[in-house]
């Protein structure tokens, strides 16, 4: 607990802590407009009384066809199901930037030693490395779990007046949307993990945070994109399911309450993945600040 307090004392002595924590309101502010004027938008819809229609017959549509579109008109007139999939939106509403920022964080409480070449007296005062590493890896998640607090406070408060003045109640009761409110929280925590281990991986600290947003802003829509491309050449939707393997697709899997226009992995699988990258990066990390030597 003392390590942990010292490295919170490092966070709250420098500026790191309030840049990110307004970039991640901000963010958060503009992700829950958006997803509420979108959540409007499908609501309205959903509570329309309009009456499927066939497509004119110069569409020449197969049965198979045909079902599918009726079953996607149902799918988005069904109020239950769009008010659990608005409500699972706004409440996780920032979680993209949310989640970089915290990971950036966990990479500059790793390499801020090196950068200010603090790393010898940290290690000369606790010789155990592995502690200092729990310590970081601890405080991280700590500050992560911040994070999630605050940007939930912002999102459940929004959300909740949204809804009361659309007539509806605020979802929170709803199995889904609490699970992915928790399964937020679980990704915050664990992005911060991430940060450490990647902290530990790239020791210089330019290096290390181009490297980060570069993988985790580009790489998602890399991924996301090849994966799409890769399902259209094979005709198997396998193979765009398999990119939660990376882990901001995981985080994104993790808060999904079946939408309707896409066929994600099932939560919990992106939960084990990112759950896998923190142990293996953690563990790594941890390993790897053993044997270095610190100089």
């Amino acid at each position: 607990m003392n390590l942990i307090r010292s490295e919170l004392m490092k966070i709250r002595t420098t500026n790191v802590w309030w840049l990110f924590g307004i970039g991640v309101l901000v963010f958060t502010a503009l992700s829950v407009t958006l997803w509420i004027f979108a959540g409007n938008q499908l609501i309205d819809d959903a509570s329309s009384n309009a009456v499927f229609q066939p497509p004119p017959p110069e569409f020449e549509m197969s049965p198979e066809q045909l079902a599918e579109a009726q079953r996607q008109f149902e799918l988005q007139h069904d109020i239950s199901r769009v008010l659990s999939g608005a409500a699972a939106q706004i409440y996780t509403s920032g979680q993209f930037f949310g989640l970089l920022f915290v990971s950036l964080l966990g990479v500059i409480l790793v390499t801020n030693e090196y950068y200010h070449q603090t790393a010898t007296a940290t290690f000369l005062t606790t010789p155990q490395r592995t502690k200092v590493i729990l310590a970081k890896l601890g405080t991280a998640s700590l500050a992560a779990l911040i994070f999630w607090v605050g940007t939930t406070a912002i999102s459940g408060i929004a959300g909740s007046i949204f809804f009361s003045s659309k007539g509806y109640s605020s979802q929170l009761g709803e199995w889904p949307v609490t699970r992915a409110v928790l399964m937020n929280g679980l990704a915050y925590g664990l992005w911060g993990i991430l940060g450490v281990g990647l902290g530990v991986l790239i020791r210089n600290q330019i290096g290390a945070v181009i490297t980060v947003a570069a993988g985790y802003l580009l790489g998602t829509y890399v991924v996301q994109i090849a994966a799409f491309l890769a399902s259209q050449l094979f005709k198997s939707d396998w193979v765009q399911k398999a990119s939660v393997i990376w882990p901001s697709v995981a985080s994104e899997a993790m808060v999904s309450t079946e939408p309707i226009f896409s066929n994600p992995p099932p939560w919990w699988v992106g939960a084990l993945i990112l759950i896998g990258w923190g142990l293996v990066l953690g563990l790594v990390g941890t390993l790897i600040t053993r044997k270095r030597d610190i100089a």
